[in-house]
């Protein structure tokens, strides 16, 4: 554990097979956790031990310490899974948001949530094996797999419910809880702004981009959500769910935005070098990704797909249906 600003305390549960999840421990007289990572036997002790490492120290220095309240930032496996193992070894009540709280609650609400729409059907390919079973295991909404190895459990009954872009009490504090979609849309963010600290989630990541894709992900609302960081009113250190924590709020959510709008150039650009015969989103990812091998096409195919449907929403480029194939052009401005 790392004490990474004054009262709030990094654990890092170090997963195999999966990236390390950031959980944080906002300790005091009143306190919560952010997050609660994997839920499997190894994982929830590792949390446990280290918790109990902050308990001690601050016993040492005679500061009241009590946990009192776990939250999470949004509906994903690798948030949420840890909650029941957590709360019921520490005796902690459940906070959540109706939109969390609606998708965490049984496997069948679950697994909707990840169901491909009828946009990111259309544009698969069909022959390509490896991308359906891909497709299959997200479908499944992390199943059996997740059970057994990240300890994947569903919340029936949160202790209490609250609201998107509320205040909550922690250790005398206001802290806003913000409404941040983008990677998925009930995802959100917790932020005080005496300290000049919010915890991202998964919206903000350090030195690497964070996925997005469909069906879940949303083009227009996560450039909305990281203007929405760049406007608070004071912002000093972010605090992500994965990786180290972001010291250069400003830069690097100004280089989200330039990136961003690099991707959507990126691929107008080749749509219009061959905007006589059109191209697939196959031949998109061969320009983009000429050498790359094929699994990372595969994962780095789902922001393209994400990417060309906010591109026609734009009205910027329109699709066209040859012999089967889906073809895209641009559209030309008068």
């Amino acid at each position: 554990m790392k004490e990474v600003y004054s009262g709030i305390f990094l654990i890092v549960e170090k997963a195999k097979f999966r990236p390390s999840d950031n959980i944080f421990v906002l300790a005091g007289i009143n306190g919560i956790i952010f997050d609660s990572g994997y839920g499997n036997k190894k994982l929830v002790k590792q949390f446990l031990d280290e918790f109990q490492d902050i308990e001690e120290h601050y016993k040492k220095q005679n500061k009241e310490f009590k946990i009192t309240r776990i939250i999470v930032s949004h509906a994903h496996s690798d948030h949420f899974s840890g909650l029941n193992a957590i709360s019921s070894k520490l005796g902690l009540k459940i906070v959540l948001t109706k939109e969390i709280a609606s998708k965490i609650k049984d496997e069948v609400s679950f697994n909707t949530s990840f169901q491909a729409d009828d946009y990111e059907h259309n544009l698969r390919i069909k022959k390509n094996i490896l991308r359906r079973i891909w497709q299959l295991i997200r479908n499944m909404g992390e199943g059996f797999l997740y059970k057994r190895i990240f300890g994947l459990s569903y919340i029936n009954k949160p202790d209490k419910i609250v609201g998107e872009n509320s205040e909550i009490i922690i250790n005398g504090e206001k802290w806003r809880i913000l409404s941040s979609p983008g990677h998925s849309p009930e995802h959100i963010s917790l932020y005080n702004e005496r300290k000049g600290v919010i915890f991202s989630g998964d919206n903000v990541l350090n030195m690497r981009s964070t996925w997005l894709g469909p069906p879940e992900s949303n083009i227009e609302d996560y450039l909305g959500t990281i203007r929405q960081y760049q406007n608070l009113p004071k912002l000093e250190l972010i605090l992500p769910a994965h990786g180290d924590i972001i010291i250069n709020p400003k830069e690097t959510l100004s280089a989200i935005l330039k990136r961003m709008k690099e991707r959507e150039e990126q691929l107008l650009n080749a749509i219009n070098h061959h905007s006589n015969k059109g191209l697939s989103p196959e031949n998109l990812m061969k320009i983009i990704y000429p050498k790359e091998k094929r699994i990372t096409t595969i994962i780095a195919r789902d922001w393209v797909v994400l990417m060309l449907k906010n591109m026609e929403i734009k009205g910027i480029i329109r699709r066209q249906i040859k012999k089967k194939r889906i073809l895209f052009f641009p559209i030309e401005k008068h």
